[in-house]
């Protein structure tokens, strides 16, 4: 597990943060829509340009399919994007020779434009059974090469916000935000929700969670929490915040045409292709019970790329 800790200092209270979230991408697979994280991508640095804006990318996992011939339950030559065998022969015969070098190598030049932005990368299932099982840690390789911070299997992130003040010390918050590449299996359609119901009970202590792993697209209703300040006078009546959890989906295709994949042979219903976006006002005012109150204001949001 990685604690990670990840200071913003913002320009004014109006600022909002936008953390963008990459689950279950498995470059390197046919069905694999690339088209579309690098979509994403070039919205987030469109974003990133903005000033009032503090982008943050997550990875989460299955960054590569990271299946080679080695592994003879699983290997498919069917199943290879099209880019292996877009160029000559010589090339052709360099690539195939070395397959889970070259998911490096392109899932490197996909998130490249990002890498600042990035705040590091768990390592999925397919990543950990070729580490298991051949001996090959292609998620290291894949974070040494972009540049970031290897977050193990799950990592717990304590965002702070900050906007000083003059001489005064400034004002501050603190968001936290629990991740995981998956938290179980199934794929009835009640599956996800009681499995990010079951995550939020488990990590209490953090106000967002994600997960993964599932390639199901899932945002549960916020979960309330009843409380009172830790200080000054009590209010009226309970104040109230919310929880927050998420699987950020995949970008894998269960339907495309040509060969056949693992997810139309597994009869796997078609997925939405979107990521996931968590908006952040670190500093929002309101008022509850005649009493004012600042603190972070949190939103899940759909981002659809067709």
């Amino acid at each position: 597990m990685y604690l990670l800790d990840h200071t913003i200092q913002l320009k004014s209270r109006s600022d909002r943060v936008e953390i963008f979230s990459f689950f279950d991408c498995h470059i390197g697979k046919k069905n694999c829509y690339e088209t579309g994280i690098s979509k994403v991508i070039e919205e987030i640095k469109k974003h990133s340009k903005m000033s009032d804006r503090w982008v943050r990318v997550l990875l989460g996992g299955d960054q590569m399919n990271a299946i080679n011939m080695s592994d003879t339950k699983r290997f498919d030559f069917g199943e290879l994007a099209d880019w292996f065998f877009d160029s000559d022969a010589e090339t052709i015969r360099e690539r195939i020779g070395n397959l889970v070098e070259q998911e490096v190598k392109h899932a490197v030049g996909i998130f490249e434009p990002i890498q600042s932005l990035i705040l590091g990368a768990l390592i999925g299932n397919h990543e950990k059974t070729m580490k298991t099982h051949q001996n090959v840690n292609v998620h290291s390789a894949f974070c040494e090469r972009l540049r970031i911070i290897d977050l193990t299997d799950e990592a717990l992130l304590r965002f702070k916000f900050w906007i000083p003040c003059g001489k005064k010390r400034g004002l501050s918050s603190c968001v936290k935000l629990y991740l995981r590449h998956g938290y179980g299996a199934g794929r009835s359609a009640g599956a996800e929700p009681s499995k990010l119901t079951a995550l939020l009970a488990e990590w209490e202590d953090a106000d967002v969670c994600l997960s993964g792993h599932s390639h199901t697209f899932c945002i549960i209703p916020p979960k309330p929490v009843l409380y009172v300040p830790n200080r000054g006078r009590l209010p009226k009546e309970l104040f109230q915040k919310y929880r927050y959890a998420a699987n950020p989906g995949c970008w894998l295709k269960s339907h495309s045409s040509g060969a056949s994949t693992y997810e139309s042979m597994a009869c796997y219903p078609a997925r939405p292709m979107m990521t996931l976006k968590i908006v952040i006002w670190p500093f929002w005012n309101t008022k509850r019970m005649g009493e004012d109150i600042q603190r972070p204001k949190i939103e899940l949001r759909e981002y659809p790329i067709l």
